[in-house]
């Protein structure tokens, strides 16, 4: 897991030419003038942009991928997103082969995630198996943000 400023992104171009893909379509587009829907950026690499409101952090649904990693870089707004240890969780939903995700739970015995506040011009990565739940609310009322997730094809 990765979280840093976009305005870091080069920091990043050694993980390789995909992520540099990803990080060029974040930087070198009016995102907040971009339609919601999904970009096709390069092979192995595509973006979905969206407009959602977050919710409370108990509504939190825990998701890991296999074949994709995300970019989760926020447009607009404030987004709590709490991730752990894959370790941690036990099997919620069967993974879905045809949307790359499985939702899982906290263990009993594991009393809560970490948790980060990515605000506007700030991203978060999650590898494969980085098991995190987006999209939660930083505080006791909900907003709508705008956010764009990344997807790179994980080799």
């Amino acid at each position: 897991m990765i979280f840093d400023n976009i305005k870091n992104a080069a920091k990043f171009y050694f993980l390789g030419e995909r992520f540099k893909k990803g990080y060029e379509f974040i930087l070198n587009n009016d995102l907040k003038s971009l339609k919601c829907g999904k970009y096709e950026i390069a092979d192995g690499v595509f973006a979905n942009v969206q407009e959602l409101e977050t919710k409370l952090p108990h509504l939190a649904k825990f998701e890991a991928h296999r074949e994709y990693i995300d970019i989760q870089y926020v447009i607009s707004g404030c987004e709590r997103m709490d991730f752990s240890f894959i370790d941690n969780f036990v099997g919620e939903i069967s993974y879905d082969e045809q949307k790359d995700v499985e939702f899982l739970s906290l263990r009993d015995d594991v009393l809560s995630a970490n948790t980060i506040n990515v605000k506007t011009g700030e991203f978060a990565v999650f590898f494969p198996y980085d098991v995190h739940a987006p999209m939660l609310s930083p505080d006791s009322a909900c907003e709508k943000i705008k956010k764009v997730i990344v997807k790179i094809k994980a080799d």
